[in-house]
């Protein structure tokens, strides 16, 4: 099943030492690198959101919406609706607002606490750079079709499958 970018950068969230550290860009990318490793590890997208080639790498915007707002300042909580770029201009606020949540399974849950415990601790640059590289959908998209282009989830799938393939091949 997929999920919301919102719901999965949560889930990050809920990580051992997360809440305080993470900024709206390191979210952005675990949550692209987590949808990855998902194609490859069980098959499906993690996410349903469109992912778009921005300057700094894929962006979920929906995510952005939510987290633009807090700048280049870590996230000290987890994500609810009254984060959305509508509830601050139209000042919704509400004592109930719940955080989102994905309802994982173990094997979506396992894909989640790898990519954090492999990249968790990697500056926003640095996640950065690593889908910038050539031949990252991120990289074939932005040169090819330009900034804001959406990524073709079959380019993620594609990418990610060989990257699986090639750490089975060097474990092996």
């Amino acid at each position: 099943m997929a999920y919301r970018s919102l719901e999965i950068a949560n889930e990050f969230l809920r990580q051992p030492g997360a809440q305080g550290n993470l900024t709206q860009m390191q979210l952005q990318k675990l949550a692209y690198l987590a949808n990855g490793w998902n194609w490859a590890i069980n098959g499906e997208q993690l996410i349903s959101d469109p992912v778009e080639a921005w300057d700094y790498g894929p962006v979920y915007r929906e995510l952005y919406d939510h987290t633009r707002f807090f700048g280049k300042e870590p996230l000290t909580r987890l994500i609810t609706e009254e984060d959305s770029e509508a509830a601050r201009v139209f000042g919704f606020r509400s004592p109930d607002a719940k955080p989102y949540h994905a309802a994982l399974t173990e094997r979506e849950r396992e894909v989640i606490r790898n990519v954090w415990k492999r990249y968790g601790s990697l500056s926003g640059a640095r996640l950065s750079a690593l889908t910038h590289q050539r031949g990252t959908p991120w990289f074939s998209t932005y040169t090819t079709k330009g900034k804001s282009a959406v990524i073709d989830q079959n380019l993620i799938h594609s990418h990610y499958d060989h990257l699986a393939d090639r750490v089975q091949q060097a474990a092996s």
